[in-house]
């Protein structure tokens, strides 16, 4: 393949596949620098694979699979904790092929909103609802007491409810089609 085809083959991809991307990494890397910097990364590793002739015939799975694998990194390089670094920001390959077949991102809307608002929070709900831990679980890893994990978990979900149910203009989610 002649470079002028690898480029515009290569801009093809990345024009699918950057919104997921984009959006799988900005739920799992904050901040938002940081989950860009990934992107181009990715995007620039994939690239020079395109460059050296390999043949890719899953795109977005790679890419995808490449920005589980730098989030995980840049997570264990700031991570004070080995349980917290084993599991946050890690999705295993189910998830990732469940992501791949899905346009929806209410969830990782909302995860995307909570870290934005209370960093805090997000790691709560994270290891709490993503990884299933419990709240006792959860206090311990974030070295917090469970009463006030329970605390910013009640406050935050009564935040989004009042957020979520204050009117179609002012939802989390406006979405630009009816749903069929």
């Amino acid at each position: 393949m002649s470079d002028s085809s690898v480029k515009e083959r290569f801009v093809e991809i990345y024009d699918k596949t950057y919104d997921s991307v984009y959006r799988y990494l900005i739920t799992k890397v904050s901040p938002r620098e940081a989950a860009e910097d990934i992107v181009q990364n990715c995007y620039l590793e994939f690239y020079k694979k395109m460059l050296e002739g390999e043949q890719i015939l899953r795109p977005k799975h790679l890419l995808l699979t490449m920005a589980k694998r730098r989030a995980a990194d840049y997570h264990r390089s700031f991570t004070q904790t080995d349980n917290l670094d084993d599991n946050i920001a890690i999705a295993d390959e189910k998830a990732l092929k469940e992501l791949e077949n899905d346009d929806s991102f209410e969830y990782e809307q909302i995860m995307q909103l909570i870290a934005e608002s209370d960093d805090t929070a997000y790691r709560i709900f994270y290891l709490h609802f993503h990884c299933g831990h419990t709240l006792e679980k959860t206090a311990r890893e974030l070295s917090m007491s469970e009463s006030t994990v329970k605390s910013k978990v009640y406050r935050t979900l009564k935040k989004l409810r009042k957020q979520l149910t204050e009117g179609e203009e002012n939802a989390f989610f406006g979405r630009s089609k009816q749903i069929p």
